[in-house]
């Protein structure tokens, strides 16, 4: 495996002049979803304070963290999903894995941080309404909303409001596992390809509409075109400023072997 601790990118950064930055992470906490093939998050705090004491009356604290790497909002990566033993670039990662050392083709710590153009398309917004476990947003629901906004160029980001996420503290109802669930589809992901973008992300578990048996959006996106996807996301203080276009940003944890990781993706919107 390889690690850099820098890469060459083709950046379009944002115009100058102040910007409002948005959070679109939830925050971590035990009891937040997590999907039953990836373990929970759970914390705990490893020293309180007073029970070290240092000199002059100073006492520290500290924490142990354990999660999943596809757990809260986190970014797959191109090790997550094959197809027939292949990912990414026809790599066999059958002959690249091992439970010690994890995935050492494609390992998530090679990826590079996505900074570029953004764009939120909300689903409620285009239909009107609550999404429902039968509802996908495909090519027609894109091209409808860009219709009358700007149109993502090669090298965007898109990021896909399904409201799903009003059910976070619910487990069971936000997971889908026996109900389904909103997400974009096969013909949204080829609409995403098709316009050139870098990585996308929504607010669902699972990014594509559930329940899906053979993954075709995840194989799309990871294993055909090398997009990362980004799942369990916070857009709702997006879409409730109507920010439509912003600058974005967001990098994974450099976690040698890694498959996904968490991230704290942000949006840089220009104060009007």
């Amino acid at each position: 495996m390889t690690f850099t601790d820098h890469w060459t990118l083709d950046v379009a950064w944002p115009q100058p002049g102040p910007s409002t930055v948005y959070d679109l992470a939830h925050r971590l906490r035990t009891g937040i979803p997590h999907h039953p093939n990836h373990p929970p998050y759970s914390f705990t705090l490893t020293k309180r304070h007073g029970e070290v004491m240092y000199p002059d009356g100073v006492s520290a604290a500290a924490e142990m963290i354990t999660t999943g790497g596809h757990v809260g909002t986190h970014m797959d990566g191109f090790a997550h999903v094959s197809r027939f033993g292949k990912i990414y670039g026809g790599l066999d990662v059958t002959e690249n894995q091992s439970y010690a050392e994890g995935v050492t083709a494609h390992s998530v710590h090679e990826m590079p941080p996505v900074l570029a153009p953004g764009h939120l398309v909300d689903a409620t917004v285009a239909l009107g309404r609550d999404l429902t476990p039968d509802d996908g947003v495909g090519a027609d629901l894109l091209d409808a909303w860009f219709r009358t906004r700007p149109r993502p160029a090669p090298g965007s980001v898109v990021l896909i409001r399904t409201g799903w996420d009003r059910h976070w503290d619910d487990n069971a109802t936000f997971l889908g596992t026996s109900t389904g669930a909103p997400g974009v589809t096969l013909s949204g992901a080829e609409w995403l390809t098709d316009h050139g973008i870098i990585a996308s992300g929504t607010d669902t578990v699972a990014y594509e509409r559930m329940p899906a048996a053979t993954l075709p959006v995840h194989c799309h996106l990871l294993v055909d075109h090398g997009v990362p996807i980004m799942e369990a996301m916070n857009l709702a203080p997006l879409s409730e400023r109507e920010a439509w276009e912003f600058f974005f940003i967001a990098a994974p944890l450099p976690i040698l072997g890694g498959t996904g990781s968490p991230i704290r993706p942000l949006a840089l919107v220009p104060r009007t």
